[in-house]
Order: structure tokens, then sequence, then C-alpha cells
């Protein structure tokens, strides 16, 4: 039986009470701005993971943020369940959390490459290719370049991570 963590299980219920209500791609698109304004802003995001703010400036940021972004009714509440439960601060874990269900459902998985230099398109499709056949799923992999890695790279699917850098190997050796 697979246990789920508590950001797990508010993903799952948001999402459910959006598919009932056939607003999925509503509330997909609420999370998309959500992620977008959380990627960009390190303030709110500071803010958000911060759990000793009270409750009332917490429900007037979410309705500062509703307004100013149009988030749909549904969303607003949740954000605000969230609050009134005392997990606002899981927010970004809830976002990661209900983007890997929805690719869940569709039948993909995202996953992240970090490589230590830049690699062509063909290289990124083969790459994708190869990962979509031996996992038998879509995979939706975004690429990165980390030179701080040296060589070698960092392969995250969901929370497993294949970590082949230099960079890493090094800092073990010292560790050692």
């Amino acid at each position: 039986m697979k246990t789920f963590s508590e950001t797990q299980r508010y993903a799952k219920a948001v999402y459910r009470l959006a598919y009932e209500a056939k607003s999925l791609d509503v509330l997909e698109k609420d999370f998309l701005k959500l992620k977008e304004i959380l990627d960009q802003s390190s303030d709110l995001k500071n803010f958000i993971k911060n759990p000793t703010h009270k409750y009332s400036v917490i429900n007037n940021v979410i309705d500062s943020l509703a307004k100013h972004f149009s988030f749909s009714d549904l969303f607003s509440r949740f954000l605000k369940v969230l609050n009134k439960n005392r997990r606002f601060f899981f927010l970004e874990k809830i976002v990661n959390n209900f983007f890997d269900l929805l690719l869940n459902e569709k039948g993909e998985i995202l996953a992240t490459l970090k490589l230590s230099h830049t690699i062509s398109d063909s290289e990124k499709a083969d790459i994708s290719k190869k990962l979509d056949d031996i996992l038998k799923k879509k995979i939706n992999i975004s690429f990165s370049v980390d030179p701080s890695l040296l060589v070698g790279s960092i392969l995250q699917i969901g929370s497993t991570m294949i970590d082949t850098s230099a960079k890493t190997r090094l800092n073990n050796l010292l560790n050692k």
C-alpha cells in the first residue's frame, strides 16, 4: 500500500475537486501562474516558507495574489484552506506534487537533466527517446547546463536522482 506525504494529499485533494467540477484545466493554469510567480520572486518564496506569519497577513497576501492574477475561486479557497490549516509554508512542495500528479494522470513523467556542457537538439531528442523507451512512458525532460559539475550529469526523474558528476565524486572523496 502506497503512503502519501501531507503535501501529496493536499495536491491530490485539490486535483480531485477540480476534476469533479470539470475545471482541471482552470486549476492547472492557476498552478502554472503561481509556479511562475514563485520562480520569479524570491521574496514571495521566502514569505511562503516562513511559518510564523499571522493568519490574517497570509490571507491578505492570498487575496492580493488572487485578485492580481485572477485566480479561480477554487484555487483561492484552496490557498486559504492551507493557511487555515497552518500548512501554507508547504505551498511550493504542493505545487510540485500537483504537477507530478497531473503528469502521472496523463501518463507522463517529469525529468530534469543537468549537464556540464551544452548539447545539440538532436542529442536532446535522442536522450528523451531513450528515456521514453526505458520507462515506457512519455518523459517531459528539461535540460540545463551547470559548469560547476566539471564533467558528467545529474538526472532527476521524480524523486529518483542519478548523479554522475565529477563535482559530487570529488566532494565525496574530500568528505572521506
